[in-house]
C-alpha cells in the first residue's frame, strides 16, 4: 500500500468508528428515550411530597396526623365532558381563573369514590389536573393556641425552598417544631403519553418523612384542664350575679399542670381556644377564620405564656426573699391589721377585721397584705425591692421557662429597671405593692408553676418542656439548683393555706394532701370583682411522701374575681383527674 494512502485510510477508519459509536449510543444506550419520543411520549421530573412528622401525647395517642387528599385544578378554557364533570362536582359552571393566577382549585378533598372516574374524564386534558397532597388533621385536637396549625407556604417561603402543597407550621407547637416536623421531598421521573396519561414512573430519590414527636402532655389530663377552664365560666358569672353585672360569654384564662420533679408539662390549656382542624379545611373557611382573628376574646392567644399581674401568688417569692436575706425569721411576728398608713396613703388588707399576730407561715396561709407591708417597711423598702427582685429571678421569674413555645419573659421590676425605663427613682411605696404581687411585676402562668415547683422540691428547678422525645430520642433538659435554707417554712405556709387558710373551705378535705396559694390581682381600670383570679397548688404534701405521683398546677382567669372561688376549683378538678379522686358524694 502506497505510503500516501495510509493517512486517508486512517481518516476513513476514524470516522467509521465514530459512526459506529454513535449508532451504539442511539440504538442501545438511549433506546428507551427515543422509543418514548417515537411513541409521542415525553418525560418530566416531579417532586414527591414528604409526610409531616406526626405528634403524639406521652402515651402514644395521636394528636396531629396526616392523610392523602386529592384536589382537581383547572387552568381555564373549554374542557371535554364538561357537563358530566360539573354534575359529579355539584357545580353549575366552570369558574373564572384570575389573571394573576395560573389555575384554581375546581374541587378540593375529592371523595375516594370520585377519583377513578375523574381521572378517566380529565386524562389528556391539559387544563385539568388531579393532584395528590398530604393533608394535616387532628384526630384528638387540643387547644389550638397550644398545638397550633399549618397552612400552605407564602410567596417568600416558596422562594426560600418550600413548594406548593407543602405544609408550614403557623402557631403553637406546629410552628415551634417546624424544623423537626418538616420532611424532605423526594424526586421521581414521570413518562406521559400524548394523551397526558402517565405511562411509567421511576422514583429517583424517595421522600424523607418529618420526625414524629411525642409530647409530655397526657391527653386525658389535657382534656380535663380544658374542661375545667370552660366550667370556670359558671363560677365567674356567679360572681357577676353578686355584683349585678352582666354575664361573660366566655372564660379567658389558662391552666398549666407539670411534674414538679422533671419539668414535664402534663397539661397546658388556654381559653377561649379554637379547633386546629378549622385551618386544614379546603377551601379555607375565610369567614370563620376572619371571625376568629377579630374576636375580642383573643382565642388565638396562648394565655399560658402571656404575662399578667400575679397577685398574692407572688407572696411566696417575697417570703423567700425576706427569709433568705434574714430580713425576717420564721418567728418574726407582725399583727395582721385591717390597714396601715405609709407615705400618706392608706393600704388595706383584704379582710376588714384584725386577724391577730402572724408569722410568715400564717401570713402566707391567710394572705395577709399588711404583714408584708410591715415586713418590707421594717427591712427598708427602697433597698428591699432589689432583694425581692433578685430572689424572684432566682426562682425563675423574669426569664423564659424552657418551653419550646414562644413565651413572654414577664417583668421583675427593680431600681435599675425604673431608672432605665422612666428615668425616675424608685419610690418606697412601690415596694409595698410589688411585695404582694401588684404594681409593675408581671408573670406568666408557666413561670408561676415553675416557681411553685422550685419551692415544692426545695430548690430543684428543671426547665419546663413539652417535648418528651423525637422519634426514639428522649429530650434532654437541664435542672439547676436554687440555694435556700427556708424551703420548709414556705412549704408549711402553703400547706396551711389549704388546711386553715384561704383555700381551706375547698381543699382541706381533699383525699390527697396538697399545699397551695390563692391570688386575687387588682387590674388597673377595673372595679372590685374584676380582678385576675389565680390559684397555684401542688401535691402530695410533702412531695417526697410518695403518696401519689407529684403534680403542680396553676390556674389563671382574667378579670374573674377571687382566686379561691374561680381558679381554685379548676385546679381541684385537674388534681382529681390526675389522682383519680371521685367527685364529692361518690364512693
Amino acid at each position: 500500500m502506497p505510503e500516501r494512502v495510509r493517512p486517508l485510510l486512517f481518516i476513513v477508519y476514524f470516522f467509521m468508528l465514530l459512526l459506529a459509536g454513535r449508532l451504539f449510543q442511539l440504538q442501545i444506550v438511549q433506546h428507551g428515550k427515543y422509543a418514548t419520543l417515537a411513541q409521542g411520549n415525553h418525560q418530566r421530573t416531579e417532586t414527591i411530597p414528604a409526610p409531616r412528622g406526626r405528634i403524639f401525647d406521652r402515651n402514644g395517642t395521636p394528636i396531629a396526623a396526616n392523610r392523602i387528599a386529592v384536589d382537581l385544578y383547572y387552568s381555564g378554557g373549554p374542557i371535554l365532558f364538561e357537563s358530566r364533570i360539573l354534575a359529579i362536582l355539584g357545580l353549575e359552571r366552570l369558574p373564572e381563573v384570575p389573571e394573576d393566577e395560573e389555575e384554581v382549585v375546581l374541587a378540593a378533598n375529592l371523595p375516594d369514590e370520585w377519583v377513578p372516574t375523574l381521572a378517566e374524564l380529565t386524562a389528556g386534558q391539559p387544563n385539568l389536573r388531579l393532584e395528590e397532597r398530604i393533608e394535616r388533621y387532628y384526630p384528638n385536637p387540643i387547644a389550638g393556641p397550644v398545638i397550633g396549625y399549618v397552612q400552605g407556604p407564602t410567596r417568600q417561603e416558596l422562594e426560600e425552598g418550600y413548594e406548593r402543597g407543602d405544609l408550614v407550621g403557623r402557631a403553637g407547637l406546629e410552628a415551634a417544631l417546624e424544623d423537626t416536623l418538616r420532611g424532605r421531598r423526594g424526586l421521581k421521573l414521570v413518562e406521559v403519553n400524548v394523551r397526558g396519561e402517565v405511562v411509567r414512573e421511576q422514583v429517583l430519590a424517595p421522600p424523607v418523612p418529618g420526625q414524629d414527636v411525642y409530647l409530655t402532655l397526657d391527653l386525658n389530663l389535657q382534656h380535663a384542664a380544658e374542661r375545667a377552664l370552660a366550667e370556670g365560666l359558671a363560677d365567674l358569672n356567679a360572681g357577676r350575679d353578686k355584683l349585678n353585672e352582666p354575664h361573660e360569654k366566655v372564660a379567658r384564662g389558662a391552666l398549666v399542670a407539670v411534674d414538679p420533679t422533671s419539668g414535664e408539662v402534663l397539661a397546658m390549656a388556654t381559653a377561649p381556644a379554637y379547633d386546629p382542624n378549622l385551618f386544614t379545611r379546603r377551601p379555607a373557611p375565610a369567614s370563620e377564620i376572619r371571625a376568629l382573628q377579630n374576636d375580642p376574646a383573643l382565642p388565638l392567644l396562648n394565655r399560658a405564656v402571656q404575662a399578667y399581674t400575679p397577685g398574692s401568688t407572688f407572696k411566696a417569692v417575697t417570703s423567700s426573699a425576706l427569709l433568705e436575706r434574714r430580713l425576717v425569721t420564721p418567728s418574726t411576728t407582725y399583727r395582721c391589721v385591717p390597714a396601715i398608713t405609709f407615705g400618706g396613703q392608706v393600704r388595706r388588707n383584704w379582710s376588714p377585721r384584725d386577724m391577730g399576730p402572724m408569722t410568715v407561715e400564717e401570713a402566707l396561709a391567710y394572705s395577709c397584705n399588711t404583714w408584708y407591708y410591715q415586713a418590707v417597711i421594717e427591712a427598708g423598702p427602697t433597698d428591699a425591692i432589689d432583694v425581692i427582685a433578685a430572689r424572684a429571678r432566682e426562682l425563675g421569674l423574669g426569664e423564659k421557662t424552657g418551653l419550646e413555645l414562644a413565651e413572654k419573659r414577664g417583668l421583675v421590676p427593680d431600681r435599675a429597671w425604673k431608672k432605665e425605663r422612666y428615668g425616675e427613682p424608685w419610690y418606697p411605696g412601690e415596694t409595698l405593692s410589688v411585695a404582694i404581687g401588684q404594681g409593675a411585676v408581671l408573670t406568666t402562668p408557666a413561670q408561676i408553676v415553675r416557681m411553685l415547683s422550685t419551692v415544692a422540691t426545695s430548690g430543684r428547678q428543671p426547665e419546663l418542656h413539652l417535648v418528651r422525645k423525637v422519634g426514639d430520642r428522649l429530650t434532654r433538659t437541664t435542672t439547676r439548683t436554687v440555694d435556700g435554707r427556708y424551703w420548709q417554712v414556705l412549704q408549711q405556709g402553703l400547706r396551711k393555706t389549704v388546711t386553715e387558710g384561704t383555700a381551706s373551705f375547698r381543699m382541706k378535705d381533699f383525699p390527697v394532701p396538697t399545699a397551695g396559694k390563692t391570688g386575687t390581682a387588682e387590674t388597673p381600670g377595673k372595679k372590685a370583682g374584676y380582678e385576675h383570679a389565680w390559684y397555684m397548688g401542688y401535691g402530695p404534701y410533702p412531695l417526697e411522701s410518695g403518696e401519689a405521683p407529684p403534680l403542680a398546677v396553676v390556674a389563671f382567669f382574667e378579670n374573674a374575681g377571687e382566686g379561691s372561688r374561680v381558679a381554685l376549683p379548676a385546679v381541684k378538678k385537674v388534681m382529681a383527674t390526675y389522682w383519680d379522686v371521685p367527685p364529692a358524694g361518690q364512693p
